[in-house]
């Protein structure tokens, strides 16, 4: 039987098979790079963008300018001027071990000659800052606001530098205090944030290197005077070198300009007369308690007190001590004026009656008596005549012995001398004034030292001012200030006065005011015994008296306050003209003696000066 033939597959198949395979593995293959390549250069082209930018494109800060502070007639006490930062650039080569290569070394030792350092501290500087991990773009920063000459003194000598380790400059504003030291304690000073400021509120949005107001009223107003840096994109090359030009992203904005009250010339002028004295000079506005010269002595240069910190701060004289807001003295006579409020409105006392002073006053049962600051006594003298010649017997007996501590505290108090005058200024002291309620135990004879202002009063120069402004213009407390307006940047939002803050009112009627005014006048118009009368020139026909300015007549009272040094306190204060008062001065010298004698001419001066009858130049 003849077997079936069936028909066979061709060979070939079996490659056609295979050959497809291949094709499809390819084409799968092509897609998938096609895909790659899709999702590369298309869908995640910025990203990949951004990522090589890392190689090339640095965003760097661009420092704002700090808004300028001004005197009352615009001229500029403090202000931005340009400085620059001095880096430089690494090109690291991973096999180098060292930190400081012999180009870096190259570099230090010319910046060394440049900047007048030793190689030693810069190299110290590179090495601590070369380990920073926020040095990530090879470049360390070896000085910080170098001065102008220093930077043309690093161009003209840039073909030195190695490229390896190039050095290049970024300009930054820095503050310059145009007048030194006038003003200081005032004006405040700046300084680079640090990290528990970082940590407040109050510097919120802040970076590690701004610069923040630390003192003063750079402190005060610092959310007006600070500006908001700007942010520039620039090119660079592996040495960390810049080609073209930035591209701004984000401009600088200026802060705004702090206009003061402070009069520059009598700033000037009260500074000049304290001279090298430890003291204090107040210069006030009636009208608004504004500061019109806020002197204290000695003083500290703004300018350089970061570098010679240490210095200041270990110095015996206390520079850096506010002593017009922060130190605190006892008052000593002065405060017999407040207590005539306490006596005419209080215990409605007479003015005309009469008070005899032997020299000194008595308690019963206490063997030792106080002193009258004349040994030999007043004699009889009415209200006016004891505040005249600061007779201290009538008010040991007025105030010390039939006011009393209670109503004296109140009338203390309603003056503003229990509490902060909360003027526009940091780190202004004070305390409550004392009486039974702030000492458990009180005796009569703390009463006695308190009513010629001794014993435990302390009250701070600013205390003082204001409470005798409240006399001058009749009643109302001001609070004090330094600033006067905000001038914005952006050429656009007005000015923001700064208004005078009442902060109480005197209840007197104005029958005391007069009697107290008068009083207060006698003491520097009483030509012969007013203890204030060296306010006036001496008369030249006769040394024991002084010639009234009737063009400008002035009220006053003078203090003289022991506080266990070997010389007294010295006070005085005043308003004028007496008519219309117009400025309130408060004098204070520490260990200087009376201060009938040695405050109140000082007082003459600036009156003079103020007046335009004498030029700065003849106070020295």
């Amino acid at each position: 039987m003849k077997s079936e033939k069936y028909p066979q597959t061709p060979k070939s198949d079996g490659l056609d098979q295979r050959l497809h395979l291949l094709l499809s593995v390819v084409a799968a293959a092509f897609v998938m790079l096609v895909f790659r390549l899709w999702t590369l250069q298309v869908y995640q082209k910025e990203k990949f963008e951004d990522l090589a930018k890392v190689n090339y494109v640095r965003e760097v800060v661009v420092p704002s300018e700090r808004g300028k502070i001004l005197d009352r007639h615009g001229r500029p006490m403090a202000e931005d001027v340009s400085f620059w930062d001095v880096w430089i650039s690494i090109a690291t080569d991973r096999r180098e071990k060292r930190i400081v290569t012999p180009a870096v070394s190259r570099s230090l030792q010319i910046l060394s000659e440049i900047l007048e350092k030793p190689y030693a501290a810069l190299e110290n500087t590179y090495k601590t800052k070369k380990r920073d991990s926020n040095y990530k773009h090879k470049r360390v920063l070896i000085e910080s606001r170098a001065p102008f000459d220093k930077y043309v003194a690093i161009e003209e000598r840039r073909i030195e530098f190695p490229m390896e380790a190039m050095v290049f400059t970024v300009e930054t504003p820095n503050r310059r205090y145009r007048y030194g030291d006038l003003a200081g304690h005032v004006l405040g000073y700046t300084g680079n944030i640090n990290s528990t400021q970082l940590q407040e509120e109050r510097y919120t949005g802040y970076s590690p290197r701004d610069r923040v107001g630390i003192s003063g009223v750079e402190y005060q107003y610092e959310e007006y005077l600070r500006g908001q840096d700007g942010t520039n994109q620039i090119f660079v090359d592996k040495l960390e070198i810049q080609h073209g030009s930035a591209i701004e992203i984000k401009p600088a904005i200026s802060g705004n300009d702090v206009q003061l009250s402070l009069d520059y010339k009598l700033q000037l002028a009260a500074e000049t007369i304290l001279g090298a004295s430890r003291g204090v000079i107040v210069v006030t506005n009636v009208k608004d308690n504004s500061l019109l010269a806020l002197a204290s002595s000695p003083r500290y240069d703004p300018n350089d007190i970061i570098t010679h910190y240490g210095k200041y701060l270990l110095d015996p004289s206390h520079p850096l001590v506010h002593r017009a807001i922060s130190a605190r003295y006892e008052p000593g006579s002065v405060f017999k004026v407040f207590e005539m409020f306490g006596l005419l409105e209080d215990l409605k006392v007479d003015p005309s009656e009469r008070v005899y002073c032997p020299g000194s006053f008595s308690l019963p049962g206490r063997a030792k008596p106080w002193r009258c600051h004349k040994r030999e006594g007043h004699g009889s003298v009415d209200m006016i005549q004891a505040l005249s010649k600061s007779c201290d017997v009538y008010f040991y007996e007025m105030a010390g012995r039939r006011l009393g501590i209670d109503r004296m505290a109140a009338c203390a108090i309603d003056f503003g001398l229990g509490d902060k005058t909360n003027i526009d200024l940091p780190n202004e002291q004070w305390g409550p004034f004392p009486s039974r309620a702030t000492k458990r135990e009180w005796v009569p004879g703390f009463t006695i030292n308190q009513a010629i202002g001794q014993g435990d009063i302390l009250l701070t120069p600013i205390q003082i001012s204001t409470a005798i402004c409240a006399v001058a213009n009749r009643g109302t407390l001001n609070q004090p200030h330094v600033a006067q307006k905000i001038h914005f940047s952006d050429g656009k939002t007005p000015d923001l006065e700064i208004q005078s803050t009442p902060s109480g009112t005197i209840e007197a009627s104005s029958r005391t005011f007069s009697i107290v005014q008068k009083a207060m006048w006698e003491v520097c118009n009483d030509v012969i015994g007013g203890t204030g009368r060296r306010v006036y020139d001496q008369d030249p026909n006769n040394p024991w008296r002084y010639v009234i300015d009737q063009k400008f007549t002035v009220a006053g009272k003078t203090g003289t306050a022991q506080h266990g040094g070997e010389l007294d306190h010295a006070w005085f204060v005043c308003f004028g003209p007496f008519e219309n008062p117009e400025i309130v001065i408060t004098v204070l010298l520490e260990d200087a003696g009376h201060g009938g004698e040695v405050a109140a001419p000082l007082a003459k001066k600036l009156i003079e000066v103020y007046r335009g009858r004498v030029e700065l130049q003849d106070l020295v």
